[in-house]
């Protein structure tokens, strides 16, 4: 029996082609042809105009975070304990004060409510988090912010090439920061990008994207002077990832119509045991176009999620909790957070388990997947 693995990385046909380009353009280091085409391409699937390539979805949170900091005052941002460490490490590195959320058990996105109980006259932004390819409630969250006259950074790491009704996600925020890594749809091994929503900060972020500098008005012969006009950092990929990485945007939506099968025969093939109550999935809202970037279940208990888990495994079949939520984490503690602090993230983070969703599967792989499952319950 073949086994079937969580993750493989998508390839197209061009990667090697463009990669040889570069080559004959002997421009390595980045910001050349393929990072220009890269971002017309990003802007293009958007629909934004303002895009910086970056080497990684954490650079782009940490642009956002260069941006939004004013290191005379004590700054907060609020930030849902059910993601990846970078959602917040990105703040917390700019010297931010993180103040973690609570999260839906239904769809595991920030619990609005929460968000606005927490909002101080400290906090500076929201950082709504589009966990799996589904959507946060970003109109909400849109209006609260403007309520309370805050900035919101969407982390849309694992959402890109999705929309709610015509606007894609990361673009109703003031910023919009997506992953091209490796384990996401579309990727070149590890890459990223920021979206300026807010032109204010347009120019701003080039000069931190561009290490600080002035670079770009130079080369445009705005300037005649190459000086340091920000804190910024190395941020950028080298063209020889951002030449992968076009070739994979090319083709993206060849991508989402392979990944689209495989979902949705997880959504037909675990139906009845949800309709027994023995597994839950979110649905998809009817104004929503997903990316069909993960497939989660979530089990009564930690006990039932891990068992079934290992008998997964045991038929060579990978699947994997989703995050250790961030304020018990050993950083989160030390920031004096405790696990009792968020008891319903505490709870439903324990009761997760992400299913092998790729390209390189079948739609029939994903109903063997449901099968073990229901063998699962059926021994019970």
């Amino acid at each position: 029996m073949t086994s079937i693995k969580f993750n493989e990385p998508y390839i197209t046909d061009k990667e090697i082609e463009y990669i040889k380009d570069v080559f004959l353009e002997r421009r390595f280091y980045g910001s050349g042809k393929y990072t220009h085409l890269c971002e017309e391409k990003i802007c293009s699937i958007t629909r934004s105009r303002n895009v910086l390539l970056t080497d990684s979805c954490t650079s782009a949170l940490e642009i956002a975070a260069l941006l939004l900091r004013d290191f005379s005052r004590r700054q907060e941002v609020i930030v849902p304990s059910y993601t990846f460490t970078s959602s917040a490490s990105a703040f917390a590195r700019a010297g931010f004060e993180i103040v973690f959320c609570e999260v839906n058990e239904s769809d595991l996105m920030m619990d609005v409510e929460d968000v606005r109980a927490k909002i101080t006259e400290d906090t500076v932004a929201i950082v709504p988090v589009h966990y799996g390819g589904l959507c946060a409630d970003i109109e909400r969250i849109c209006e609260l912010a403007k309520e309370n006259n805050i900035f919101i950074v969407e982390d849309g790491a694992q959402a890109f090439g999705a929309y709610l009704g015509e606007k894609h996600l990361g673009t109703f925020g003031d910023f919009g920061c997506f992953s091209f890594h490796e384990t996401k749809n579309v990727h070149c091994g590890l890459g990223g990008a920021l979206v300026v929503n807010n032109q204010e900060f347009s120019e701003k972020a080039r000069h931190i994207w561009e290490r600080g500098t002035n670079r770009q008005e130079v080369l445009k012969g705005l300037a005649d002077k190459y000086s340091w006009v920000e804190i910024g950092g190395s941020f950028y990929p080298s063209e020889l990832q951002a030449a992968f990485l076009f070739a994979q945007l090319e083709s993206i939506d060849e991508n989402m119509s392979s990944r689209k099968q495989i979902y949705k025969a997880y959504q037909l093939g675990l139906a009845d045991l949800r309709s027994l109550g023995k597994v839950w999935f979110p649905d998809i809202r009817d104004d929503y176009q997903t990316n069909y970037h993960a497939f989660f279940i979530i089990f009564d208990t930690e006990l039932t999620t891990d068992n079934v888990r290992k008998f997964l495994l045991s038929k060579e079949v990978q699947a994997f909790i989703g995050y250790v939520p961030l304020h018990s984490s050993p950083v989160g503690l030390k920031m004096g957070n405790s696990p009792d602090s968020l008891p319903k993230t505490e709870r439903i983070a324990k009761c997760i388990l992400r299913l092998p969703l790729h390209n390189n599967m079948s739609a029939s792989e994903a109903m063997r997947v449901c099968s073990i499952i229901g063998e699962y319950f059926d021994d019970k």
